[in-house]
C-alpha cells in the first residue's frame, strides 16, 4: 500500500486539480452537494480498488447523488444508538463515547463493503465487516489512522480565508478514498494468490 500516493495522486494527473475544484465547489451546497461528493468518494474507491490510478469523471450525477445519500443514511443509522444512550447522563455520555470509537473503527470497513457490493444492506453485515477488518488488520488500521490524519489536515483550509476548507475537505475525502480503495485492492489481490 503506497500511503504517500494517497495524499498526492489527485494532484499528479491530468485534470486532477479540476476534479478536486469541482468537489470543493460542491461542498458549498449543503446536503445535496455533500451527497455528490460522498458518491464521488465511493466511485473513487471503486476505481482505486480496480487498479485505476486516475480520478473518475464527474458524470452520471444521479447515481452519484443516490450513492452519496445512501452513505449519509448509513452513517446516520450508525450514529442513532450513540445519540440515544448519550441522553442518559454521565454514564450515557461515556457509552456514547465508546460507541463513537466503535463507529470510527467499523465505518471504514462498512464503506468499503458498500462500495464493493453496491448494496445498502452491506453497511450492516457485521460478520463480513468484522471479518474484513480481521483479514486486513495491518493495512486497515494504517488506512483508518491515515484517514484521520487526512481529515485533520483538511482543517488547514481554514487558514485560506475559511473558504479554502471546502477544497481541503474534498482533498481529504479523495485521500481517504484512495486509502480505503487500496485496502480493498490489497485484500482482493491476497485472496487471488
Amino acid at each position: 500500500m503506497d500511503v504517500g500516493r494517497s495524499f498526492t495522486y489527485m494532484l499528479q494527473q491530468p485534470g486532477g486539480l479540476g476534479k478536486l475544484v469541482i468537489g470543493g465547489l460542491l461542498m458549498f451546497i449543503p446536503v445535496i452537494g455533500w451527497a455528490f461528493v460522498a458518491g464521488y468518494m465511493i466511485r473513487t474507491m471503486r476505481h482505486v480498488a480496480a487498479g485505476q490510478e486516475t480520478l473518475p469523471e464527474w458524470t452520471d450525477w444521479g447515481q452519484l447523488l443516490v450513492t452519496g445519500l445512501l452513505v449519509w443514511v448509513g452513517g446516520v443509522i450508525y450514529e442513532i444508538p450513540g445519540l440515544i444512550v448519550g441522553r442518559f447522563g454521565a454514564g450515557g455520555t461515556m457509552l456514547q463515547s465508546i460507541w463513537s470509537l466503535i463507529i470510527f473503527v467499523v465505518m471504514p470497513a462498512a464503506l468499503i463493503r458498500f462500495a464493493a457490493t453496491d448494496n445498502f444492506a452491506s453497511f450492516f453485515e457485521f460478520g463480513e465487516i468484522i471479518g474484513f477488518i480481521q483479514n486486513n488488520s495491518s493495512n486497515y488500521i494504517l488506512a483508518v489512522v491515515l484517514g484521520l490524519v487526512a481529515a485533520c489536515l483538511s482543517v488547514f483550509g481554514l487558514i485560506l480565508l475559511v473558504v479554502g476548507v471546502v477544497f481541503t475537505i474534498a482533498w481529504s475525502m479523495l485521500a481517504i478514498a484512495h486509502l480505503y480503495g487500496s485496502v480493498w485492492a490489497n485484500q482482493a489481490s491476497a485472496t487471488t494468490q
